[in-house]
């Protein structure tokens, strides 16, 4: 089998080229992976060459901006990468005959009466954000190519990056004696990439590729507030006691962009497919556990 990534050395791509490695299912697999630093995604030349020359079977595009505020702040640059990018992998996958595999975003909803159990497959999108727009463009783009597979993912982490890692910039924060305020009433379901990256594996080494739309999240609903406290206790109890997040309400913040105040999913088609995710605080217990700790200071013999 031969796989395709393009975005392979954000977060996410990194843990999927780990675990790839180490899955006896995938650890034969030829996998080529190319970043944003190879070629300009929206190019269609270049993108055709690249993906037509290797021959995928599948292609996974992971490459996109995936912060709000940058699709705010520069909406062309958001398209050309968000939806221009993903409809040139999607023409090539379709040239070629390859399967695709496109990561999508919880806040596509834009939560509003959010139904109980978590947004389902089948509820409605409605974007509130650029970066949301350009995600649902992109799920559309990708529902063209014959043999597609949507994966709606949310507020991942794991990353070794502090803009695009709730974990890790509360905790580097922390250890910088910065106060932090941490929305305590929006929900959704914290996403590590390690079990992101496993759970992609599973789906596309089935025997029988899930077409259409499946949401993967670790399972449990927490906001922004119970994410970071719990991770600083985890990490290290007196960081946490010494530096304590403070919690704030939704309603007491100017964002750049709309941001949905709940948008957990349900995983039940995920379970349907034969694969359960850890829960969210299982998940950060092993982020923390491999996180680098700042070095200790030298000791001065007198």
């Amino acid at each position: 089998m031969r796989l395709y990534i393009t975005g392979a050395d954000g977060s996410l791509g990194k843990a999927l080229t780990q675990e790839l490695g180490a899955d006896p299912r995938t650890a034969a697999w030829t996998v080529q992976g190319v970043s944003v630093h190879d070629f300009d995604i929206a190019d269609e030349a270049a993108v055709s060459a690249s993906i037509g020359s290797f021959r995928p079977d599948i292609v996974l595009h992971l490459a996109a901006i995936s912060i709000v505020a940058p699709c705010e702040t520069d909406p062309a640059l958001a398209l050309r990468v968000n939806v221009s990018g993903v409809h040139q992998v999607a023409e090539a996958c379709r040239r070629g005959g390859s399967r695709m595999v496109y990561i999508s975003s919880d806040y596509v909803f834009d939560g509003v009466e959010a139904p109980a159990d978590g947004y389902g497959e089948k509820d409605v999108p409605n974007p509130l954000s650029v970066y949301a727009l350009t995600k649902l463009a992109g799920e559309q783009i990708t529902a063209h190519v014959p043999e597609h597979l949507v994966i709606r993912t949310s507020w991942l982490f794991g990353g070794a990056a502090e803009n695009n890692d709730d974990v890790l910039a509360t905790i580097r924060a922390a250890e910088r004696g910065e106060q932090q305020e941490l929305i305590d009433d929006q929900y959704s379901r914290p996403t590590y990439t390690v079990d992101l990256a496993r759970a992609i594996i599973h789906l596309i080494t089935r025997d029988e590729f899930p077409t259409g739309i499946v949401h993967v999240a670790n399972e449990g609903w927490a906001t922004r507030y119970e994410l970071g406290a719990y991770a600083l206790m985890q990490y290290d109890p007196k960081l946490n006691a010494d530096h304590p997040p403070t919690a704030i309400s939704y309603d007491d913040c100017e964002f750049v962009g709309g941001r949905p105040r709940t948008s957990a999913f349900s995983t039940a088609r995920l379970a349907q497919l034969g694969h359960v995710m850890p829960d969210w605080q299982d998940a950060v217990d092993r982020h923390c556990a491999v996180l680098p700790r700042p070095a200790a200071p030298e000791r001065t013999i007198a």
